[in-house]
């Protein structure tokens, strides 16, 4: 699915608190300022703010009860705490050129060396939920391409087996994850490795593990684009200002917002899994590369083109809010 998108920063979330004041005329000054999910058509008298899962950023540190900010480390790059800090009212996740060793997992189980050029930042929620309005209020950052801020939630495997949840039989899901917006990839267009997507791009995908044959095998949004992959072409560049991205997950569907206007909506057939919400800086091209890894590794770093110019770089994220629906209604 792509869409294109012509809308302003915030409008939704302004207009459903605007609207409340003016219809029920008597709303205190502290009950107009309560956050509301913001997408267009919202009724905030059927939802209820997650506080476990949310935070507005305003307090002198990332609040360790709430998140995780030295998860285990995946992929050609590193998550370090200390690329994490709150600054100015706003969570700052900081990508910077750092070489280092580190293993990673190639096929067979086992771990490898690999030498690796940029260290980032990542918060986790120790919580988790599932059907519910997620959003997340996202600035971009500076470096383009090389760098994407992503906003998703995820299962964690280790969880899933002790709560019974992993799945054993034919057709289980795995592992489940919704992008509720992936910036700044630089994806390859159409396959071709010299064309690249602009700045303005944004995905907004699901990604699943399932069991076919008795091996677990991984549903790729690029192999089935119908059922789980959405391409926004914003009017902007997410780079310059904040903007919000959203997804509202539900039994049946999975629907996505920017600015609080719908870009995206699918069927919701695997993605019903405990999710932890979480806000990452990650690396892309040309930083890393899916071709001739060492060990058959899934991804690698590309040294020639590892440079410290244009790091570091942040990604600045105002606020996450997550809400649930009151009296399950989860329609």
């Amino acid at each position: 699915m792509i869409v294109r998108f012509d809308g302003s920063p915030r409008g939704g979330l302004t207009g459903i608190l605007l609207a409340c004041v003016l219809l029920t005329g008597s709303v205190s000054s502290q009950e107009a300022q309560t956050p509301v999910p913001g997408f267009e058509g919202a009724d905030p008298t059927q939802w209820v703010m997650v506080e476990d899962l949310s935070d507005e950023f305003d307090g002198p540190g990332i609040d360790p009860k709430k998140w995780n900010n030295n998860p285990p480390d995946w992929g050609p790059w590193s998550w370090k705490p200390e690329n994490t800090r709150i600054e100015d009212g706003t969570l700052r996740l900081t990508i910077a050129y750092e070489e280092h060793e580190a293993k990673r997992p190639a096929p067979g189980g086992i771990l490898v060396p690999m030498d690796l050029y940029y260290t980032s930042g990542i918060v986790r929620s120790w919580h988790t939920l599932t059907y519910g309005y997620y959003e997340a209020r996202i600035k971009g950052v500076p470096t383009f391409p090389g760098s994407s801020p992503a906003f998703w939630i995820y299962s964690v495997d280790d969880e899933m087996r002790a709560l019974g949840l992993y799945g054993d039989q034919e057709g289980d899901v795995t592992y489940a994850e919704i992008d509720i917006v992936e910036l700044q990839q630089a994806e390859d267009i159409d396959g071709d490795q010299t064309r690249r997507y602009p700045v303005n791009v944004m995905e907004m995908n699901l990604h699943k593990r399932v069991i076919e044959e008795g091996k677990e095998v991984w549903k790729r949004p690029n192999k089935n684009p119908e059922a789980q992959k959405t391409k926004v072409f914003a009017d902007f560049d997410p780079r310059d200002d904040f903007h919000t991205y959203a997804a509202r997950v539900t039994e049946e569907e999975i629907v996505w917002y920017l600015d609080g206007k719908e870009v995206g909506r699918k069927p919701n057939t695997s993605w019903h899994k405990p999710f932890h919400v979480t806000l990452s800086l990650g690396l892309r091209y040309p930083h890393v590369t899916y071709f001739d890894c060492p060990y058959s590794v899934g991804r690698c770093p590309v040294p020639e083109e590892a440079r410290r110019d244009g790091y570091p770089a942040d990604m600045e994220i105002d606020y996450v809010r997550v809400y649930e629906p009151r009296v399950d209604i989860l329609h």
